[in-house]
């Protein structure tokens, strides 16, 4: 029996600062370097095409990850306090997926980091009957943060956060895997 939790990474958003792709080198790095996920990544504009696209492919990929998936990571940046309306369709237009399955977040942007952000998207999650974890990661002011190689500077101190973070997710992940397995959640909902 495979013991890897199937770990989604979903990022939305505009990425004004240009720190999105460090940012996801950065965090595919440290699971590359964790042995109880297994880490795929969805992007919400590719759930959002129309059919006949030439995306539909990509798009049934991404369907099958979500309903794989074990475990959520979501990777927001924030703009004006709130998350991005591209992420609320995403999540809408999914939601049978989310039911029964944490979900933990990395929030990036202004000063607050995305934590208005997250917490708004603790909430819509909630709602989905998706378990929100406690634990995040955030980055304030994260243009500040990248070095002229594009790499994050003094990526430790985000370590810890980001490894309590997943052993969190971890937890809740097989908790909700073998609940699911005993009962299915479409009878309890």
């Amino acid at each position: 029996m495979n013991s890897e939790m199937k770990l989604v990474l979903i990022h939305s958003g505009e990425d004004v600062e240009g720190f999105r792709p460090v940012l996801m080198k950065w965090v595919t790095d440290v699971l590359a370097q964790r042995a109880e996920f297994e880490p795929w990544l969805v992007e919400p504009a590719s759930l959002l095409v129309r059919p006949g696209n030439a995306a539909v492919i990509q798009r049934q990929e991404s369907l099958r990850h979500l309903a794989e998936a074990d475990a959520f990571l979501i990777i927001t940046s924030e703009q004006s306090n709130v998350y991005h309306c591209e992420l609320k369709a995403f999540i809408d237009q999914v939601s049978l997926r989310w039911q029964a399955r944490p979900v933990a977040f990395i929030g990036y942007g202004g000063a607050s980091g995305g934590l208005c952000a997250i917490s708004q998207l603790r909430q819509v999650l909630a709602g989905q009957h998706a378990v929100p974890i406690c634990n995040f990661v955030s980055f304030p002011d994260p243009w500040a943060l990248i070095d002229g190689a594009g790499a994050i500077r003094q990526p430790d101190q985000a370590r810890l956060p980001m490894a309590r973070m997943l052993v969190q997710l971890n937890w809740w992940a097989r908790a909700l895997k073998a609940a699911r397995e005993q009962m299915p959640y479409e009878r309890v909902r």
